[in-house]
């Protein structure tokens, strides 16, 4: 069952997702007040979104496998730290090209965190939740972006928007203590050492205090050895199409997410819309997503994940059309139509992590989570990063919504072709086990 151990877990967790979502955002949120400050042209704004985003490739593809190796707390210590001071750093930016590099070098720490955690809370959550205590986790990624445009749009016309930056900064440094004490390590990687045997059995008997008192001397996991190469791991025992498909799938849903949150606030400043209310079309798109990610996780641990995902995207590719074809319409009518989009589109892109989280076995879960979302990140850059490109070269804003309809369409039949290839996940990579035929403990 799940108990306060594991809510804890899932809490502090849950914190650095939404730390992660506003910091990631942030720079979509001063995007407006930068282009008056600096007098900069919408089209370099293209660049500006996409450095950080390829920093946060890195670090996914990066600290994933490493995480797996040196084990999933310290490397989230480190990321969050990292992204915490260079958000503070880029306060102090004076040009596009250095806050160019402060992004980048941040993109590195958010990349690091997200696989982790979302890995060490898939871990100790039960099977039969695991799907929604996963998305519940991440939807603190849409919370804190929700919550950072709030603020954001009141501190940047009385602060500036180096304001946004030091909140972005001095939140995740606050946090270091409370993940230092209170986030366990993974149960997984402390099985790689024998002298860490007495640890196990406490955090085992706080998950189930009920348990009779352990006495393990030792633990036998045969895949272990399997880490040794994780990235090929990926595309064996009949994961290659799964897994294909998996980074086909996260890199159309990035690219599309990605484009709206980056360009939906300069998009409807120049529509004539005040900054403040601009702002407030990303807060939108990400509530539709916190609500969508909750409602579809639930519904995907019920029926399955497959047929709701899929359902998600291809009304999302609908909405997003709306939004192209309406786009001189009402501010009202427009910020109903971002939320939808939000609902659909960011609530299927949320569920998607848990299908790597579900069908990759726990010893390669980092890895598969972290190069699936690498691969993704490949299109949250060219999103943003195209998006400015046809700006450049004339595009009016409602074809490119009409255009951004195209990914979301291609998700839905990604998702289809995968309920044909799920792979089988052995029941023994699961480090909680059925009791023994004996009443003693193993």
């Amino acid at each position: 069952r799940l108990g306060p151990f594991q809510f804890r877990i899932i809490a502090i967790c849950f914190a650095i997702a939404a730390l992660d979502g506003f910091d990631t955002q942030s720079i979509a949120f001063v995007a407006p007040a930068l282009r008056h400050s600096w007098d900069v042209s919408p089209a370099l704004f293209g660049p500006l979104f996409g450095v950080g985003l390829f920093g946060t490739l890195l670090g996914y593809i990066a600290l994933g496998p490493v995480a797996d190796r040196v084990g999933r707390k310290l490397i989230i210590l480190f990321s969050t730290g990292l992204f915490g001071l260079m958000s503070l750093l880029s306060a102090t930016a004076s040009s596009i090209e250095i806050l160019d590099s402060y992004r980048f070098i941040a993109g590195l720490g958010l990349g690091g965190a997200i696989p982790n955690i979302l890995a060490l809370v898939s871990e100790y959550a039960p099977r039969r939740v695991r799907s929604t205590v996963i998305v519940v986790t991440f939807a603190g990624f849409p919370v804190g972006a929700v919550l950072g445009g709030i603020a954001s749009a009141r501190i940047i016309p009385e602060y500036g928007w180096e304001s946004v930056f030091i909140l972005g900064g001095v939140l995740p440094l606050l946090l270091l203590p409370v993940i230092l004490i209170g986030l366990p390590e993974s149960l997984r990687y402390l099985t790689t050492g024998q002298a860490r045997v007495e640890k196990i059995s406490k955090i085992i008997s706080r998950i189930a205090p009920n348990l009779p008192p352990l006495n393990i001397s030792r633990i036998d996991l045969p895949e272990i050895s399997a880490t040794r190469q994780p990235v090929r791991n990926l595309f064996m025992s009949g994961r290659t199409t799964w897994t294909i498909l998996l980074w086909l799938l996260t890199f159309t849903a990035l690219l599309l997410g990605y484009f709206l949150v980056n360009w939906i606030p300069l998009i409807l400043v120049d529509a004539g819309i005040p900054q403040q209310k601009a702002i407030m079309g990303v807060v939108v798109l990400n509530l539709g997503g916190i609500i969508g990610s909750i409602v579809l996780g639930r519904m995907s641990d019920r029926r399955g994940p497959f047929k709701v995902v899929a359902a998600a995207f291809g009304l999302g590719s609908i909405f997003v059309a709306g939004v192209g074809l309406l786009i001189q319409s009402a501010v009202s009518l427009l910020l109903v139509l971002i939320f939808v989009v939000g609902l659909c589109v960011l609530g299927a892109q949320l569920n998607i992590t848990a299908l790597a989280a579900n069908y990759y076995p726990i010893y390669m879960r980092s890895t598969g989570i972290g190069w699936s979302m690498g691969m993704g990140r490949v299109g949250s850059i060219v999103g943003p990063t195209v998006g400015g490109a046809l700006i450049a070269y004339g595009l009016t804003r409602g074809h490119l919504f009409l255009i951004a309809a195209i990914p979301a369409a291609v998700a839905c039949f990604t998702v289809f072709a995968m309920s044909f290839n799920v792979p089988v996940v052995e029941e023994e990579s699961d480090l909680a086990t059925k009791p023994s035929s004996d009443s003693k403990p193993t």
